[in-house]
């Protein structure tokens, strides 16, 4: 479900990059910013490894515009085009048309016409990556922006038991009931992105770096990623 509202930081986000991405007269291309794209097996930490490598990021490089999370509920609010959002992906549309078009289309290598839905939130993480200064969060962004420049692409693992003792204690369920919630998540998630694009969600070789979640603390992961973005610069 999209939200209704984004929330101030995001329309600051999303307003910024309009003013940068509309074309007036003989406007230069906007430079390309870095981006990271973070996906994790089903009660991994990826949502608080999004926001500390935003705070850490942040404090870094914390102009032109603060980097800003993008997670499923604002990529499909991007997606649906309102507001916003439709005049963001109007703009990035204006400067990168051609870019965004070819990358999608090579994404999902002439599919017919029912796989429009996710055609349409290919586009708006597209045209995310190509914005920058966001960490993508889910939705299949590190392969849908594999064929962007400038980005870091981020997956989470760890063993079923471990993901399900945290569930569990989130959920207030039993253990068995807990991996079967995660076994049933990550096969949702695993069909998703292989029935719209062919790709396996789980192959290391898709992403830059592999984090097993259950040895590798998560503000230590947080850190050896923005260490690893430190030296990305825009093009």
């Amino acid at each position: 479900m999209a939200l209704e509202t984004l929330p101030a930081g995001i329309q600051d986000f999303l307003s910024w990059q309009v003013r940068q991405h509309s074309q007036t007269g003989k406007q230069a291309v906007p430079a390309v910013w870095p981006f990271v794209t973070i996906s994790r097996q089903y009660g991994c930490e990826g949502f608080k490894l999004a926001n500390l490598l935003a705070k850490r990021l942040n404090l870094a490089s914390p102009e032109p515009i603060p980097w800003a999370v993008m997670g499923k509920e604002v990529v499909e609010e991007i997606a649906e085009k309102k507001g916003d959002a439709a005049k963001f992906v109007d703009a990035l549309n204006t400067s990168r048309r051609g870019f965004i078009r070819q990358t999608v289309e090579s994404l999902l290598g002439g599919r017919p016409t029912e796989y429009q839905a996710y055609e349409t939130l290919a586009e708006a993480l597209t045209a995310l990556a190509g914005a920058g200064r966001v960490i993508i969060l889910g939705c299949g962004g590190g392969i849908a922006c594999g064929g962007v420049e400038a980005g870091l692409h981020v997956r989470l693992i760890a063993p079923l038991s471990w993901r399900a003792k945290k569930i569990a204690a989130e959920r207030n369920v039993g253990a068995l009931e807990a991996e079967a919630i995660a076994a049933r998540e990550e096969r949702q998630r695993e069909a998703f992105v292989r029935d719209f694009t062919g790709e396996d969600v789980s192959d290391p070789l898709r992403y830059d770096v592999v984090f097993n979640n259950a040895q590798v603390e998560i503000e230590t992961v947080a850190e050896t990623v923005f260490l690893m973005m430190k030296n990305k610069k825009p093009t």
